[in-house]
């Protein structure tokens, strides 16, 4: 009774309640009604059995009220394998709102957006993708702001997707215990167990890292354990 009670507490329980809750008002946001179609997975399920998604997107600042996004990368991971033929990157109709100080980072300029789709549109086309998927990112709290504001959801509105995130679970090994300010960028994580480095600020390479440092963490936390959902969002949201 004790361990039941414990579990419906958990934030996979709690995320699928609101789910189900907003599914019987009756009145799904048209931007994302698909989302709600699926479970979130119970927290005892085992990451091979999950699909993940890993996701980018490159802004022009990090306000998700008065910033934009500039163009979205994803790629697939299931059974721990990352799926390139699964990857997408989409660019973005929105040259004006180019900032030299954030183009500088990105090396998105006005004419590498001509051709691009509307906001509408690519949120059509990712939102397809997210369903049913767990959403690895680096940072997630970035993609998960501008998200809800592209899909235009209410504050009381749930975003019926999981989110892992690869810095907390970086930050949640003991190398980081102590230390006030760690360098958690991507390409110094990356740079430090070892792996290539790819182009910087492109969302279609940096969700391709982020992928490959997710499955990276998976080994180096749990070893040759199997692992399931809750225990890797626990992680995640350690830190």
């Amino acid at each position: 009774m004790i361990k039941q009670l414990l579990r419906s507490f958990h934030p996979l329980e709690q995320l699928e309640r609101k789910r189900i809750n907003e599914i019987k008002k009756g009145v799904l946001p048209n931007s994302c009604s698909i989302l709600f179609e699926y479970p979130i997975p119970s927290p005892d399920t085992l990451i091979e059995d999950i699909e993940f998604i890993v996701l980018d997107f490159e802004t022009t600042g990090l306000d998700s009220y008065n910033d934009e996004i500039l163009s979205v990368g994803s790629v697939n991971i299931k059974n721990q394998i990352l799926s390139l033929s699964s990857a997408q990157h989409f660019y973005m109709l929105a040259a004006n709102a180019i900032k030299p100080e954030t183009a500088v980072i990105n090396h998105i300029l006005p004419e590498v957006l001509i051709g691009g789709c509307t906001e509408k549109e690519c949120m059509e086309k990712l939102v397809l993708s997210l369903a049913g998927k767990v959403v690895v990112a680096h940072c997630a709290e970035i993609e998960q702001r501008f998200l809800r504001r592209a899909l235009a959801l209410s504050h009381d509105t749930p975003l019926p997707i999981v989110f892992l995130d690869t810095l907390k679970l970086e930050k949640s090994l003991s190398d980081y215990w102590g230390q006030a300010k760690p360098d958690l960028r991507l390409s110094e994580i990356r740079q430090k167990k070892g792996l290539p480095p790819y182009l910087a600020h492109n969302a279609f390479a940096d969700a391709v890292a982020t992928g490959e440092l997710f499955l990276v963490l998976i080994k180096e936390i749990f070893s040759e354990k199997r692992v399931t959902i809750g225990e890797l969002l626990s992680r995640s949201q350690s830190s």
